[in-house]
């Protein structure tokens, strides 16, 4: 299957982050376009697959404040343009001296709009691209930051003596990196966790890591990490190991969890993010 270079616009679509006009645009498209079809199907599976993994909670009193204030201060939407007249056959005119061309909208990509908006008011994860859409701007000197950089060092680490390792960096609900998942290429090699900046688990409480966008949208754990130890013991499939040529979690997410049997869905997700 050859890529199309309106993939990227098919994956904006699933999450309402293009333009009116390129929407319109799009969707004519992907009525051609088997390649941006399947770019739309993968990206809503994968919002799909992390939303029902993150329960729905209310957000901070500030964060809702800040993002409904910056819903009152988008601009409304321009009016659509009445049709011009149909041309009348004779000589060209030139543009009066001065006149400005006029300019195709800047694309806000993703834009705080539309389902975005509804979804980080909700408290949704929201997943966009590379992982889970952070709510803080990620200044340089931040703690915030700092943990973006940890989360890099920690995948190129690992990237330098395994190229085709998969990672997935998990984002707490304020957005920080909170944990990065290590998929080693080997299917038969286990799934590493390595916490960040995870939030504390209750005593008689373990880190529970899932995977998700598999096959029929259900979470399945693959690992336990006790926190007193950080040390990830991996699960074995209920189906036994993974066939070749199975598809790979599209998405990893934590959950805290009792001490002992883990359960069949996840409890209270801390962290989740998209895999890559």
């Amino acid at each position: 299957m050859s890529a199309c270079p309106r993939a990227a616009d098919a994956v904006g679509g699933a999450f309402s982050a293009l333009e009116p006009d390129e929407d319109a645009a799009l969707r004519d498209h992907l009525a051609s376009c088997a390649t941006c079809r399947r770019a739309l199907d993968e990206a809503l599976e994968v919002g799909a697959a992390l939303g029902a993994a993150v329960p729905q909670v209310d957000p901070p009193p500030p964060l809702r404040r800040r993002v409904l204030d910056a819903v009152l201060a988008e601009p409304a939407p321009p009016r659509p343009a009445r049709p011009a007249p149909p041309r009348v056959a004779g000589p060209e005119l030139d543009p009066p001296p001065g006149a400005a061309p006029i300019d195709r909208p800047r694309r806000r990509w993703p834009s705080l709009v539309g389902g975005l908006v509804v979804a980080v008011v909700l408290g949704l994860g929201l997943v966009v691209a590379g992982g889970v859409l952070s709510t803080q701007g990620g200044a340089p000197d931040t703690p915030a930051a700092a943990l973006d950089e940890q989360a890099d060092r920690v995948v190129a680490d690992a990237r330098s003596r395994d190229p085709s390792l998969r990672s997935a960096v998990l984002r707490g609900e304020r957005g920080d990196a909170a944990a990065v998942v290590l998929d080693p290429a080997d299917a038969a090699a286990p799934v590493r966790l390595v916490p960040l900046a995870m939030p504390p688990a209750p005593p008689a409480h373990d880190y529970v890591l899932w995977a998700t966008g598999l096959p029929g949208n259900v979470p399945e754990a693959v690992a336990v990490m006790d926190p007193s130890d950080g040390v990830t013991r991996p699960l074995g499939a209920p189906t036994g190991p993974p066939a070749p040529g199975a598809p790979a979690p599209r998405g990893y997410a934590v959950s805290v969890e009792p001490a002992g049997p883990v359960p069949a869905r996840p409890s209270t997700v801390v962290a989740a993010g998209l895999a890559a």
